[in-house]
């Protein structure tokens, strides 16, 4: 009767070891789905970064609603290059375009478009974050920007950002607001995808963004600001969901390559929301999620 009772006491032990084991490498797989937050952050700092480059441009430009625009000029440095012109500037012996202002109930009758060249031949790039570029987009403008309701139109042609290729079926960046420091957008980017030789990403939001072209307070760093929603499919297939609340925006300064600052909410297909810190405003690609109480650092990248 000994002999037996030890042996069913020894059962007993595994057993419950077993499935204490398989609790505890559950927990784990819980905690530690990083690859989501990876994924979201790949696509967002460089769909973040888009809007406000072209903006800087484009209020350069004339036939934008820009106060002392610029004439629209081949390879411009600091301006949008008009493509479907229907007049023009005679400078010497060369010919610009100049974009029609025409309205009519605050809408351009023949809406300018423009491209943007990331990389032209014999100007910099239209950014400052570091990141190697190329490609070009297609802007397409339906009001003045300043004035409410107007809207950029953008589509992506062969942009590649450090090696990864962004692309979408749109992005469509209407004006909401404008001060005398801000200009504030709802941004809906329609069927994003990033990819790369080996993975790809699809992205889509539907976000409002403000942008400081020239810092809060004037002077300092530019940034845009950003809160809305998200939702995408990582580069292993897991679908995931993002909220960005508008008391915790996030905050991505010209100058960066990362997102900075600000706090979101992802939850991956099949795993529980976690919360992600992109940091104190530091430009670095640190960052960190917390899930079940417990807090995992990774890279933004």
């Amino acid at each position: 009767m000994k002999k037996v009772y030890k042996i069913v006491l020894v059962l007993s032990c595994v057993t419950t070891l077993f499935f204490v084991g398989c609790h505890k490498k559950e927990t784990v797989e819980v905690d530690n789905e990083t690859q989501s937050s990876v994924d979201n952050a790949v696509a967002d700092q460089e769909y973040m970064s888009i809007v406000p480059a072209t903006n800087g441009h484009a209020i350069n430009t004339k036939g934008t609603g820009a106060n002392n625009g610029k004439l629209s000029m081949p390879n411009p440095c600091d301006t949008l290059h008009w493509l479907n012109r229907t007049s023009s500037y005679n400078a010497g012996n060369t010919t610009y375009p100049i974009a029609d202002t025409n309205l009519v109930n605050n809408k351009y009758v023949s809406a300018p478009i423009y491209e943007l060249n990331l990389l032209p031949a014999a100007c910099p790039s239209a950014f400052t974050d570091g990141k190697i570029r190329t490609g070009k987009w297609i802007i397409r403008i339906t009001g003045p920007l300043k004035l409410v309701g107007s809207q950029m139109i953008l589509k992506l042609v062969n942009h590649k950002a450090s090696g990864i290729t962004y692309s979408c079926d749109s992005m469509v960046v209407t004006t909401t607001a404008t001060t005398a420091i801000s200009s504030s957008f709802n941004i809906k980017l329609i069927n994003g995808v990033c990819s790369s030789p080996n993975w790809t990403i699809k992205y889509r939001f539907d976000r409002t963004f403000t942008n400081y072209a020239k810092g809060n307070p004037v002077g300092t760093d530019p940034f845009v600001e950003v809160f809305g929603t998200a939702n995408g499919v990582n580069r292993v297939g897991k679908a995931f969901e993002v909220n960005i609340p508008q008391a915790s925006p996030l905050i991505k300064h010209k100058n960066c390559q990362y997102i900075d600052k600000g706090i979101l909410e992802l939850t991956p297909e099949g795993f529980k929301t976690r919360t992600v810190d992109f940091g104190n405003g530091t430009c670095d690609d640190d960052a960190t999620f917390t899930v079940n109480g417990s807090t995992v650092a990774f890279k933004l990248k």
